[in-house]
């Protein structure tokens, strides 16, 4: 979070299996709970990791086929416990066929935050660091420090605390979980995580998120609900009180599944840069022309994406850097509107520019076409 803040989700994300338990509950079982000593040899630690690992990857695999949706409430807090302002944010989440996560938001009241802004690193951080904690991918970054064994409710657990072996650069866009999982002995699946994404820096700081997961449909551990209520020092001395509630439900199997296709019409003219069209207001329903799914940064997903043409002037007085912009394509693959996140003055009108002339597969959702939203990057370093 950045001051004005960048929630970590926020970015993620991003776990104990049982039903959705309020922050009291929660609270509760964490001061009744009693991480018990004991040691296990190294060949147990590692065949309890690799378990995990694999489960994660079953895990991660299963929830492509599920549809769910997400409630999300950030709110930023006060002297005496007053809400200052609040962030809420209501989505259905669907896949493709190669496993990308799209977002098309139900409900989302304009925000109230004055001292506080969730970002595109937040909201990554909800779709993956925070709810799912561990990447299978990304386990061999990880060292793992054998804590005990704690039994809540009826789960008797292994308690590891989780830090990357390499802390990622800021720059890298990379997220990492540091923080604690504790592992059900029987099953070996993560059921709960308390932690937060990094790295961070000191104007971007993001608070510790515990996460419950659910068994669902008897088998996998599902995120079904995240708290957090944290207190972020900034490098400046600044404190942000921030209180978030994240609730996933509805997880239905083989349904809302998103397919990208070509959608038969005229091709989209090759005319210089159109004029900026306003980003319509998102709509409830399904199917309907006014539907808007999130799909996060999109360079990767462009059909055609031009460079965009570096300033001479910029050039001339060495101005360098990522250039974020925030992009609306329609229904045909077109970018309808573009505005500049964060990047140089003197080089963000040449990143519109190139944004406007990108050109992406639609996509066909329950097979209708809708719009997406995302962001377009656009590096000037070293041109």
């Amino acid at each position: 979070m950045r001051r004005f803040l960048t929630v970590t989700a926020i970015a993620l994300l991003a776990i104990v299996g049982l039903l959705n338990y309020g922050h009291t509950r929660a609270q509760q079982q964490q001061a009744n709970a009693t991480v018990s000593g004991g040691t296990l040899s190294q060949t147990e630690i590692d065949r309890i990791i690799h378990a995990l690992s694999q489960h994660e990857t079953e895990f991660r695999h299963a929830l492509n086929s599920y549809g769910f949706r997400r409630d999300v409430v950030v709110q930023s807090i006060g002297l005496g416990g007053q809400i200052m302002g609040e962030y809420h944010r209501t989505s259905t989440f669907t896949f493709d066929n190669s496993g990308n996560r799209y977002e098309k938001i139900v409900f989302f009241p304009m925000p109230t935050l004055t001292d506080m802004s969730i970002t595109p690193e937040d909201l990554e951080d909800l779709g993956g660091v925070n709810p799912f904690a561990l990447e299978p991918s990304q386990i061999n970054q990880y060292n793992f420090t054998y804590v005990g064994r704690e039994h809540i409710d009826e789960l008797d657990l292994y308690v590891f605390d989780v830090a990357p072996k390499v802390m990622p650069d800021p720059r890298s866009h990379r997220r990492l979980f540091q923080g604690r999982i504790w592992v059900d002995q029987r099953d070996l699946q993560i059921v709960k995580t308390r932690g937060k994404g990094v790295p961070e820096t000191k104007t971007n700081k993001f608070p510790t998120v515990e996460t419950y997961r659910e068994q669902i449909d008897g088998r996998y551990w599902f995120p079904t609900y995240s708290y957090a209520d944290d207190q972020l020092i900034f490098g400046n001395g600044s404190v942000l009180h921030v209180r978030m509630r994240v609730r996933y439900t509805d997880f239905t199997p083989g349904v809302g599944r998103a397919t990208i296709t070509e959608v038969e019409g005229p091709e989209p003219d090759a005319s210089p840069t159109p004029t900026p069209t306003p980003q319509p207001t998102p709509q409830v329903g399904v199917g309907s022309a006014h539907d808007i799914v999130s799909g996060g940064v999109l360079n990767e997903r462009a059909l055609e994406l031009p460079k965009p043409v570096y300033p001479p002037a910029a050039k001339r007085a060495h101005v360098t850097g990522t250039v974020k912009v925030k992009v609306l394509v329609d229904e045909h693959g077109k970018v309808t509107s573009a505005e500049v996140i964060e990047g140089p003055d003197e080089l963000q009108q040449a990143a519109i520019d190139a944004a406007y002339k990108a050109r992406f597969s639609p996509m066909i959702i329950d097979g209708h076409p809708v719009k997406v939203s995302g962001e377009l990057d656009y590096d000037f370093t070293g041109q």
